[in-house]
């Protein structure tokens, strides 16, 4: 039944909008709805969502990925537009009531010449270039979710580096969320092009694979670049969505270890390297500031002292505490950027309550990089490419 909660949702979700945007193109544009096509364009919008949610669960039930994913990219595509049109009706409407009530005030007065023509079609315009607008940066924020995964190096620059760690490079892997929207062909795409950095190490903060089927064959993938330090992953809430229990069998036959609330020492030139991982709080909006700090205490019991800690967490909030206990480095991912940025930030950063949505980050002398991840799985992004960081330690003493 879990693996159909997707189907459920968007189920409801486009009848639910759908419903909506109908209801204010008849109330509150009434120029277009008298319009007969509008009407049976509005009414047939969610319908082929509805339809397309139908053929991607048939798809997904006989296990025909060939029909399955059309299908699926087709629902988001008719939920996109409801809701680019339910965002935008409204200020089309007012529009359009401005302008039936400014001709009602000039009829009163009984002087129907000085109804303006070219104002009535001015204001034609303006209501109508909002949701032309808003459509067409739905379908972008859709087209651009299907771009190339970015695989860029990202410099921090540390104020304590131990010399034996200057340069050394983290392939972060976080959101991939292997499914009918991102396949195993973007993870090896992704691999393929972090290639040429030599990443030493390989971190995965999450949320892998939505289709578990995928999961085992992902992380043999991921050691397939043989990153001298290892590959090590820890648990993000859709692990928990999918089947813990069932996460927990595929790691265990996996080469790559799952760090729940636990750390492991690694010997880099004599500099030793603390690489741990934290559990998830599951639920969306959860993990306070005490759930954090309990886990990251769990995962520092009895651990040997080092001279540098990289922590990974699927959730950026654990830098407050993180920061506090003196741990150089967290990774982190479960944002996905908002999907949504402008200039190399996330459009949310201001409204987010603790921030951390996007990018580089820090407190104290803790430092944090959110990726905006390498899937997504709602297929919707603008401003906020999916991307797979190499992060390069550098100190501030090599210039």
């Amino acid at each position: 039944m879990r693996e159909f909660f997707p189907l459920i949702f968007s189920l409801v979700a486009i009848a639910v909008v759908g419903l909506i945007e109908v209801l204010l193109l008849a109330l509150a544009n009434r120029p277009w709805w008298a319009r007969r096509w509008i009407r049976k364009a509005s009414w047939g919008l969610p319908l082929f969502g509805i339809l397309m949610v139908f053929v991607w669960g048939l798809g997904q039930f006989y296990g025909l990925p060939w029909l399955g994913m059309p299908a699926a990219i087709l629902a988001v595509v008719a939920f996109v537009l409801e809701v680019a049109l339910m965002l935008s009706l409204p200020v089309s409407g007012v529009i359009h009531l401005a302008n039936w009530v400014t001709d009602i005030v000039i009829r009163r007065r009984r002087d129907p010449s000085r109804i303006d023509t070219n104002r009535r079609a001015l204001l034609k315009v303006a209501a109508a270039s909002l949701p032309i607008a808003s459509v067409g940066m739905g379908l972008a924020g859709i087209s651009h979710a299907f771009a190339d995964v970015e695989v860029s190096l990202k410099p921090i620059v540390l104020d304590q580096l131990p010399p034996s760690l200057e340069g050394l490079r983290i392939l972060h892997i976080s959101d991939s969320h292997l499914s009918q929207y991102v396949t195993l062909d973007v993870l090896a795409e992704v691999l393929t092009q972090a290639e040429p950095f030599a990443p030493d190490l390989i971190v995965i903060t999450g949320d892998i694979a939505d289709d578990l089927s995928q999961l085992g064959e992902a992380l043999d993938m991921t050691t397939q670049l043989r990153p001298r330090l290892g590959v090590y992953a820890c648990l993000g809430n859709h692990e928990y969505y999918r089947g813990l229990p069932e996460v927990h069998r595929i790691f265990e036959r996996s080469p790559v270890p799952l760090l729940v609330n636990e750390c492991v020492t690694l010997d880099v030139s004599g500099t030793l390297l603390r690489v741990g991982g934290i559990e998830d709080p599951r639920f969306v909006g959860g993990g306070d500031y005490g759930f954090f700090k309990n886990a990251i205490d769990t995962m520092l019991t009895d651990s040997e002292p080092a001279d540098f800690t990289v922590l990974m967490s699927h959730r950026p909030e654990a830098l407050d505490y993180a920061s506090e206990v003196g741990i150089d480095l967290t990774l982190a991912g479960h944002t996905h950027g908002g999907q949504i940025g402008i200039s190399q930030r996330s459009l949310f950063e201001g409204i987010a309550p603790r921030g951390y949505l996007w990018g580089h980050y820090r407190k104290h002398q803790s430092h944090l990089y959110t990726s905006s991840g390498v899937g997504h799985w709602f297929p919707f992004r603008l401003g906020c490419p999916a991307e797979a960081p190499v992060i390069e330690l550098r100190s501030t003493q090599s210039g």
